[in-house]
């Protein structure tokens, strides 16, 4: 099961760790190191919270019944609310009616992420190609983005006009025609162990919790 992250919930601390490319470093006894390489390495996410009240503390516990230890994970928000670009711009995009039309004036609805910008590539592919029109040059290295469940990092973009070359990390998870790129992105993640996400309350009304999740693909 995957449920979504309680939007009452808001980290303090953040970590996003990207994939890493190997796993492990064993050293031998003349001192050479060797590390074994990753198919598909995933994210992790550490989240640190503050003081949780009342209906904090609620959620929470919530929560962490819904993930019943390993068995099912979140689709978690990446919180890159400093770091990206405003939700003004973001929202520039207007979008009309489900049939394609406008409201008599010619307006439409603003978007909660970017609207018509999409993306092609083939499992595998490191760099790719977007168009942003009138957005402009929204994206830039050191931004997340989201491709359907999945996140990227923009370790490289160049521009020409509107138009985007971006290398990411991770490679393509898989194979895209015609993926909206948002900026917004979200993860699928889940516990990296049972014991994971334990709330002390102090004086038996609050507590700061904290926690430490890894990218599932589902």
């Amino acid at each position: 099961m995957i449920f979504d992250w309680p939007a009452s919930l808001v980290p303090q601390d953040i970590a996003v760790l990207p994939p890493r490319a190997t796993v492990g470093l064993s050293r031998s006894l003349n001192g050479f190191t060797q590390s074994a390489p990753t198919i598909r390495p995933p994210f992790g996410l550490k989240l640190t919270f503050g003081n949780l009240f009342g209906d904090e503390v609620k959620a929470w516990r919530a929560m962490m019944a819904l993930f019943e230890g390993r068995a099912n994970a979140v689709r978690v928000p990446l919180f890159d609310l400093w770091h990206r670009a405003n939700d003004k711009a973001i929202a520039a995009g207007i979008v009309g009616h489900s049939d394609g039309s406008y409201f008599s004036d010619g307006t439409g609805y603003s978007t909660p992420d970017l609207s018509g910008v999409l993306v092609a590539g083939v499992q595998g592919q490191r760099t790719i190609t977007a168009d942003f029109r009138a957005y402009g040059q929204l994206l830039e290295a050191g931004l997340y983005f989201g491709l359907g469940e999945h996140p990227y990092i923009a370790r490289r973009v160049w521009w020409d006009g509107s138009v985007a070359r971006i290398e990411t990390t991770p490679t393509l998870r898989k194979a895209y025609v015609d993926e909206p790129l948002r900026l917004k992105p979200t993860m699928i993640a889940g516990l990296i162990d049972d014991d994971q996400g334990e709330l002390m309350l102090r004086r038996a009304r609050f507590g700061a919790p904290s926690l430490e999740l890894v990218e599932r693909f589902v």
